[in-house]
């Protein structure tokens, strides 16, 4: 009686898997990939925040502005200090109240996306003058604080409750206080009524998005 037995080889074979060095080599290459790719990932992340919050305020000076049209009367878009934040709201209901009856977000004065004041951004020049800011048309006000935007049943902005059209541009600033290199944004709003939003690095130039 023959006995065929087959013997293994022992050199490498597909069922050997990694050796020790070609596993720490592989693990190198992944940490290099990893650290170099982390910084990149919260950057987008940063600029995809900064962009949500800024669409949103946008959203509900749009709302604002239809909603007045839509009750042919005034509404008020509103922003008032709470404790630590701000508080955004339509005034629907004319109550002057932030009572989570209407569209309303909170903004934390000490978050990373916040409202800022003039003197924290780059100079908003190129927008005031395509917009036609800072001549005899209109004036410029930064809208950093308690404050608000009056519509009235026309959708344009008025002074006050049946007062004039305003010869005002708002412009809301947001940004990172603490990190300017996440870049700002400006929500826009002019008399007629029209939003816009723009971007800026931290040095400047700003160019409309939306």
């Amino acid at each position: 009686m023959i006995l065929n037995a087959k013997f293994v080889s022992r050199g490498r074979s597909p069922r050997n898997g990694f050796s020790l060095v070609e596993l720490v080599l592989s693990l190198a290459v992944l940490l290099v990939i990893t650290t170099l790719a982390i910084p990149v990932v919260v950057r987008s992340l940063q600029t995809y925040q900064l962009n949500s919050t800024a669409s949103q305020v946008a959203g509900m000076l749009k709302f604002a502005k239809f909603d007045a049209i839509r009750q042919n009367t005034h509404v008020n878009f509103q922003i008032l200090q709470s404790g630590t934040n701000w508080i955004v709201w339509v005034d629907s209901n004319g109550d002057n109240l932030a009572n989570g009856a209407e569209p309303q977000m909170v903004i934390p004065i000490a978050g990373n996306d916040t409202l800022l004041p003039a003197s924290s951004v780059p100079s908003p020049g190129p927008i005031a003058l395509t917009l036609g800011a800072g001549n005899s048309l209109y004036t410029w006000t930064v809208l950093s604080g308690n404050g608000s935007v009056t519509y009235d049943q026309r959708g344009v902005v008025v002074s006050s409750p049946g007062g004039p059209v305003v010869t005002t541009i708002f412009a809301l600033y947001l940004g990172n206080p603490n990190d300017p290199s996440s870049g700002y944004r400006a929500v826009i709003t002019l008399p007629s009524g029209a939003v816009q939003v723009w971007t800026s690095s931290s040095v400047g130039n700003w160019q409309r998005i939306s």
